[in-house]
């Protein structure tokens, strides 16, 4: 099988379905209905919590439920139970039926702001924009508090701390819109005294998304920077493996007609995709074997469903008993096409990573780390070397609300059960929110003295 696994932005086509709140009885039955799947099909469910206190909680959210519901307050529940697992791409999906209409219609904030671990800032283009400070703390938007906000996303998100806050600040225009945010954009910089601004700016969700995910406009993209290095801005592992070897070709002819020596591969707007495409990326950096270890699979009659209605009926998967655990591993091989041959890339390698490297993306940085394919530079992958994968959809009966969950766990590069870490790099360099309101990025400087 394809070790297709996360993809953050899921954004549907198809019907629309009327934004109807639902009864008290309909929002527990859908919550059931998850549970029940979800148990049945994912591979570890309770690795982070207890069976007994995931039901706990869950059945308190039930609890709190009135005598009806709107969608949007439901799917805000959803994103309660399923951050309970922990696992990150175990979540909503972004392209829910009942707010097609809403998607493609100018109600989103159109700018990706910056954060820390303190708050959340003004970016430059929002403020050669508005007129405003770089850098300046936001207090609220339309009387919703940020740091209010932000803290119940640490709790309907999951995963590392570090990928909540990333995924959250990048998905924050859909947030705002779940939470009722809508245009005109009152923002709020201090307390007292109260200085707004304004903004009458408003954009579709796909655009919206765009600013913080630049995959969803062009998934990849590269150059030549300062006559010296490669630079590969890999977005996205969602591709058709040729658009993407085609894109290889024209990014490693046009870096050995510049007589480029050092490569610089850029992970960190990657969440992920289908590692047959990573394998088509080190075909052109490398002739070493090297091996994607150990993967466990739960098997599930959820999971065989999803096979089926995708068409896919000869999978191996099928043929075994539900309830049982089949483990695979992938053969220490050398991965390199013929056809790539004579694209070999001989310099220097660098992939650099950060918080929202996640899913296929860490892997590939796991792989590369594992079998020192090259030099990772930036900060921590936003996932840890055990990852789960296999995605599907669960749909909920009532609400058709989708939820996207998993049956496979990956063990990691190495092979081992043992270690779990996220990828450390080996040139750790952290990015500040000064260096954004400079127009910095340090791992790229760092890599660029390096070349030769």
């Amino acid at each position: 099988m394809n070790r297709i696994v996360f993809c953050l932005l899921l954004l549907i086509t198809g019907n629309t379905f009327a934004q109807s709140p639902l009864t008290r009885a309909q929002a527990v039955s859908d919550i059931d209905y998850y549970v029940r799947t979800m148990k049945a099909s994912h591979y570890s469910p309770f690795a982070e919590i207890t069976e007994k206190e995931f039901d706990r909680r869950t059945g308190e959210i039930k609890s709190a439920i009135g005598d009806s519901i709107s969608i949007p307050e439901f799917l805000w529940k959803m994103y309660e139970i399923t951050a309970l697992i922990g696992d990150a791409h175990s979540t909503p999906q972004l392209g829910q039926p009942a707010f097609r209409d809403d998607f493609q219609s100018p109600l989103f904030f159109p700018y990706r702001l910056l954060q820390d671990k303190n708050g959340v800032y003004v970016p430059r283009m929002m403020a050669i924009v508005h007129g405003l400070e770089p850098g300046e703390p936001i207090v609220s938007i339309n009387g919703v508090s940020i740091d209010a906000l932000r803290r119940e996303l640490d709790t309907h998100l999951a995963g590392l701390p570090a990928f909540r806050r990333e995924a959250g600040i990048r998905l924050f225009s859909y947030f705002l819109y779940l939470k009722g945010v809508r245009p005109p954009f009152t923002v709020t910089f201090r307390e007292k005294g109260s200085p707004q601004t304004v903004i009458q700016q408003r954009v579709p969700l796909k655009a919206a998304l765009a600013v913080s995910m630049p995959h969803i406009t062009e998934p990849f993209v590269f150059e030549v920077r300062a006559g010296k290095v490669g630079y590969l801005d890999v977005r996205t592992l969602s591709a058709s493996p040729a658009k993407f070897s085609a894109f290889l070709d024209s990014a490693f002819t046009a870096f050995r007609r510049a007589n480029v020596h050092t490569l610089a591969i850029d992970l960190r707007n990657n969440s992920g995709g289908n590692t047959d495409l990573a394998d088509i990326l080190l075909s052109y950096i490398t002739r070493k074997p090297y091996s994607w270890g150990l993967k466990s699979w739960k098997i599930s009659q959820p999971y065989k469903d999803a096979l089926i209605a995708n068409g896919d009926t000869t999978a191996p998967y099928l043929r075994r008993e539900n309830g049982t655990i089949w483990n695979s591993s992938d053969p220490l091989v050398q991965k390199l096409p013929s056809r790539h041959a004579d694209s070999l890339f001989k310099g220097k390698v660098y992939f650099i990573t950060g918080p929202f490297t996640f899913s296929s993306a860490m892997a590939l940085a796991d792989v590369v780390k594992t079998w020192k394919l090259g030099t990772i530079v930036g900060e921590p992958t936003g996932e840890k070397t055990k990852d789960y994968g296999e995605a599907f959809t669960i749909e909920l009966p009532a609400s058709k609300i989708r939820i996207q969950s998993t049956s496979s766990l990956s063990h990691g590069a190495s092979g081992t059960r043992a270690a779990n870490m996220p990828v450390m790099p080996g040139v750790p360099i952290r990015t500040e929110v000064a260096d954004d309101r400079r127009g910095i990025d340090r791992a790229m400087a760092y890599i660029l003295r390096q070349a030769k």
